[in-house]
C-alpha cells in the first residue's frame, strides 16, 4: 500500500468515528494554539531585545535627583541625603557636567538639553503651497525649532556634516549664537548662496527683539530613520545651550535637573550604568540616581515573560493531558476494529502494515489538529497585539508553523505508537472469533 493510499485509508476510518476524530484534533488544535503563540512570543520578545539594545532611545541613561526617580516610580516618600538635604533640590552645572564627562571612556556621552521655537524674518510668514500646507500644519512657515545642547549630544547620534563643522565646548563656554542647521532647511533660508557664515535673526515668542545667529554648519539628514532619525525634523536647528533666552531668576548660572548619557552601540547598558554611577558619586555623592530605559523596558518585558511562561505551562499541562486521554480514545477504537485486523491480516496484511496504517492515522489526525492550532495562533496573536501591544514579530510565521507542525507530529507519535503496537499484535484467529 502506497502512502497516498495509507492516508485515504485513515481519513475514510476517521470518518466512521467522526465524533471521536474531531474531539482528538480539538484537543490538539487548542494545546498546539497556545503553546506555539507562547513559544513565538518568547522568541520575538528576544529577538526585540537584541534589535532595541541598538535603538538610539534605549542607549540613553538618564541621571535624576533621586526623589524625582522615586516619584517616577510612583513613591509618594520626600528621600532625604545623609545630611537631610532634599534630593529634590539636585541639580548639575554645567562645569560639573563637563568634569563628569572627563572621567568617562569616549563611548560615553554627557549631554543636557533645552528647547525653544522662534521666528525668523528669512522664511515667509504664510504658504500657499498645497504641498507645504499638509506637511507643515504643526507650525507656522516661518517658525523654526531651537534645540540647545552640548557637543557631546552630536557625538553620541553620530550626526555627518555636509559642510562647516559643530560647536565646540569653547562656543557653550563663551554663549556664542551659533548654529547647525539641516541642509533642506539652509536651502529654504539660502537657495544656492553658501549658508556657512550667513546670519539668521531669530524672534523667540514673547521676546520683541531679534537674536542674531551664525552658521557653522549644514547637517546632512538621514534620507530615511534609522540610528541617526534624530536629526530628520527639518525645521530643528541647534546651539549651544547657554544661548537659550530663558535665564534662571536669581541664579547666575545653569542649573539642570536631568543630564543624558548616550552610549555607544556595542557597549553592555549595565556595564556603563554602574560606570556612570560610580563616576556620579564622586561629584554629587548619593544625590543622584541612574536609570536605564533599556533597563525598564527589560523589566516590563520579564514580567510579561512571566505570564506567558505560566500559560505555557497550564497549556503544555493541558495538551498532556489531552495527550493521555486521546490515548485512550485510540485504545478503545483499535479494540472496537479487532475484528476488521483481524480479517486484514488472514487476508494478507502484515503485523508491519497494520502497525504503518494505525499510525497513520494517528499522524493524520496530529497533522490536522496542528494545522488548526496554528490557524488558531494567527488569532491569538491579533488579540494579544491589540491588548497588550504589538510585540509579536509579523516576520516569524515560518517559525511559528514549522513549531506547530512538529509538536503536532510528536504528540501524534505519543498517543499512536501503543495503540497501533497493540493493533499489529492482533491474533487473526482469536479476532475473528469476537463478536
Amino acid at each position: 500500500m502506497s502512502l497516498w493510499d495509507q492516508v485515504k485509508w485513515s481519513f475514510r476510518h476517521s470518518k466512521k468515528q467522526i465524533l471521536e476524530s474531531l474531539l482528538v484534533v480539538t484537543a490538539i488544535a487548542l494545546g498546539v494554539g497556545v503553546i506555539i503563540t507562547v513559544l513565538g512570543m518568547f522568541l520575538s520578545v528576544s529577538q526585540q531585545n537584541r534589535d532595541i539594545e541598538q535603538a538610539q532611545h534605549f542607549r540613553i541613561l538618564e541621571l535624576m535627583g533621586k526623589n524625582e526617580a522615586s516619584r517616577r516610580d510612583g513613591a509618594p516618600l520626600t528621600l532625604l541625603g545623609p545630611d537631610g538635604e532634599n534630593w529634590a533640590d539636585w541639580s548639575a552645572t554645567l562645569e560639573e557636567i563637563e568634569e563628569f564627562q572627563k572621567h568617562l571612556p569616549s563611548t560615553m556621552h554627557a549631554y543636557v538639553e533645552l528647547h525653544w521655537s522662534a521666528k525668523t524674518p528669512l522664511l515667509p510668514e504664510e504658504d500657499s503651497s498645497e504641498e507645504n500646507s499638509e506637511s507643515r500644519w504643526y507650525y507656522d512657515p516661518n517658525q523654526v525649532f531651537i534645540m540647545g545642547t552640548l557637543p557631546e549630544y552630536f557625538a553620541f547620534n553620530g550626526a555627518s556634516l555636509q559642510r562647516g563643522n559643530f560647536f565646540l565646548a569653547e562656543d557653550v563656554q563663551n554663549a556664542n549664537r551659533v548654529l547647525v542647521i539641516p541642509d533642506s532647511l539652509a536651502t529654504d533660508l539660502f537657495g544656492d548662496r553658501d549658508p556657512l557664515g550667513q546670519v539668521i535673526p531669530l524672534i523667540t515668542f514673547g521676546e520683541g527683539e531679534a537674536m542674531d545667529y551664525t552658521v557653522i554648519g549644514v547637517l546632512e539628514l538621514p534620507e530615511q530613520e534609522g540610528r541617526f532619525s534624530g536629526f530628520a525634523d527639518t525645521r530643528m536647528v541647534y546651539a549651544p545651550i547657554t544661548t537659550s533666552p530663558y535665564g534662571w531668576e536669581g541664579v547666575d548660572q545653569m542649573l539642570f535637573r536631568n543630564v543624558s548619557v548616550g552610549v555607544d552601540a556595542g557597549v553592555e547598558i549595565a556595564l556603563a550604568a554602574e560606570r556612570a554611577q560610580s563616576e556620579a558619586h564622586l561629584i554629587w555623592a548619593d544625590s543622584i540616581s541612574v536609570r536605564s530605559s533599556l533597563e525598564e523596558y527589560r523589566e516590563s518585558q520579564k514580567q510579561m515573560q512571566r505570564y506567558a511562561l505560566l500559560i505555557g505551562i497550564l497549556a503544555s499541562v493541558g495538551l498532556v493531558i489531552a495527550v493521555i486521554n486521546i490515548l485512550n480514545l485510540m485504545l478503545a477504537r483499535i479494540l472496537k476494529r479487532t475484528k476488521s485486523i483481524g480479517l486484514s491480516m488472514a487476508l494478507g496484511s502484515s503485523r508491519t502494515m497494520v502497525f504503518k496504517q494505525f499510525i497513520m492515522e494517528a499522524i493524520t489526525l496530529g497533522v490536522v489538529g496542528s494545522l488548526l492550532g496554528i490557524l488558531l495562533s494567527f488569532g491569538l496573536v491579533r488579540i494579544l497585539e491589540r491588548t497588550l501591544g504589538a510585540f509579536l514579530l509579523t516576520d516569524m510565521w515560518g517559525t511559528r508553523v514549522l513549531l506547530g507542525i512538529a509538536i503536532g507530529f510528536v504528540v501524534s507519535l505519543f498517543f499512536g505508537v501503543y495503540p497501533a503496537y497493540l493493533g499489529s499484535q492482533t491474533n487473526p484467529v482469536d479476532a475473528l472469533r469476537t463478536d
